[in-house]
């Protein structure tokens, strides 16, 4: 009765909604010029959901996006079993993550939290694996992929994203593990990051009563979605630098790999995309629109942060943002990294981010392809029916098998930056994709400059 409650509370207010985007559809045409009327529906109610959780306690709208079996089913064609990683992985874990904040002079007062002592680390670490029921030619025994799901560090689950489980399994032919990562605000950075790399730890080395091998790790690949996506990246950088092997490559789809809203696209997409234009955090306490006086106001330089600033992020404190595991775009160095695959829509609200990470790292000893696909939102792999999806399915699959054991493997220095039309057509990305990204990278809001035009 509750359940059935609250989707009348939900539906009746969105019927004018439903109305109004139907007659502007066939009135002024979409948003896009590719979106059908099926498609510009799905995004207004999508969006209209997104922005109706801040109607609700940020306890409740977590255990609401969770999910369970009965809203998230496992496909009819996949296997899933839950698998906890033992808490001795999480100890092995937490003196990597210690000794990478150490080397940059993050200590708990400057986190704001004890995060050795966090007591919801002593709960298990759950995951899930997923493999398909028939195993075609694509599969190959030991290929295994590391799924972080999205949700901005502070909803969703396993369940949420087995749709991306079990695409990854079928297309990837790989068994696909995803873990249930600690949430902020409860469990805000690193825990994440300590899950994530304890996950990784886990497959590398696995006990003896686990039921799997110990898995190369040339036949591992991690991927994500969104701030899954990001803390993908944030992990290869936590791997790299505590000196583990790499993983055989890492996919991100619509990565969140800058938490400083530094690019335009956070502003200039929100008519095209659903995440909140008010901002990322419950409440859209991070809308630069919003933000930009107090900003201007306090702001000394250009490079300065603030102290009286509302907390941007759930994340993290605002001090912190500027770490490279937290905003993996602002890191400079990509030596000894594995091959990354980055995909993301022309028209969501995080496209910039994605493009300055490729363009930033052109000339990086590692392989990175960009695929930019036109007229599309935030994380569209989840519309199925929608050919780009099944077009960076596809490629998200071959990037899987490409890269791991038996693949043709990437060439160190190979770069490929493209955009995909909704017919699947490539053509290069331009050179100035994100004009002035030089000038906004690693300031709020893109600093003062840009802050001023708000």
């Amino acid at each position: 009765m509750q359940k059935a409650s609250l989707i009348w509370n939900y539906m009746v207010p969105k019927a004018p909604l439903l109305i109004g985007t139907t007659v502007s559809h066939y009135t002024y045409g979409p948003p896009k010029p590719s979106w059908s009327y099926k498609f510009n529906i799905t995004m207004a109610m999508v969006k209209a959901f997104a922005v109706h959780l801040d109607d609700f306690p940020l306890k409740q709208t977590q255990a609401m996006s969770r999910l369970n079996d009965k809203y998230a089913p496992v496909h009819s064609g996949a296997i899933a079993s839950e698998s906890v990683v033992p808490g001795s992985y999480r100890n092995k874990a937490a003196a990597y993550v210690d000794t990478l904040l150490n080397d940059q002079g993050i200590d708990s007062t400057k986190l704001g939290w004890d995060w050795k002592n966090d007591p919801r680390a002593e709960k298990p670490l759950k995951g899930e694996w997923t493999e398909t029921r028939a195993k075609d030619d694509k599969f190959a025994e030991g290929r295994t992929v590391l799924y972080l799901h999205g949700g901005g560090y502070f909803l969703c689950s396993v369940r949420t994203h087995r749709w991306a489980t079990w695409n990854m399994a079928r297309l990837g032919g790989a068994k696909v593990f995803a873990v249930d990562y600690r949430l902020a605000p409860d469990s805000p950075f690193p825990a994440a990051l300590h899950d994530a790399l304890a996950a990784y730890l886990y497959l590398l080395d696995p006990p003896a009563d686990s039921g799997f091998a110990p898995v190369d790790p040339k036949n591992i690949v991690i991927m994500g979605d969104s701030a899954g996506g990001g803390l993908t990246f944030a992990t290869m950088l936590a791997i790299r630098d505590a000196g583990l092997p790499m993983p055989a490559g890492i996919i991100g789809w619509s990565p969140w790999i800058d938490l400083l809203h530094s690019m335009p696209s956070i502003l200039e997409n929100t008519s095209t995309d659903y995440l909140p234009a008010e901002g990322f955090t419950h409440g859209g306490h991070a809308s630069m629109k919003k933000l930009a006086k107090v900003i201007l106001a306090a702001m000394d330089t250009e490079e300065k942060m603030p102290s009286d600033l509302p907390a941007l992020q759930h994340y993290t404190n605002n001090n912190l943002l500027h770490c490279k595991y937290v905003s993996p775009v602002l890191e400079d160095n990509l030596e000894g990294i594995c091959p990354i695959l980055i995909i993301a829509g022309d028209a969501e609200m995080l496209r910039d981010e994605s493009i300055v990470f490729a363009k930033k790292h052109v000339d990086a000893p590692t392989g990175i392809e960009l695929l930019l696909y036109d007229d599309m939102p935030h994380v569209f792999q989840m519309f199925g029916y929608l050919p780009s999806a099944k077009h960076s399915l596809l490629e998200s699959g071959n990037f899987i098998r490409k890269v791991t054991v038996g693949g043709a493997g990437v060439p160190n220095n190979t770069k490929s930056f493209e955009r995909i039309s909704v017919l699947g057509e490539r053509r290069p990305l331009e050179e100035e994709a994100v004009p002035e990204w030089k000038e906004r990278i690693g300031k709020v809001g893109g600093g003062p400059k840009f802050l001023a035009k708000l």
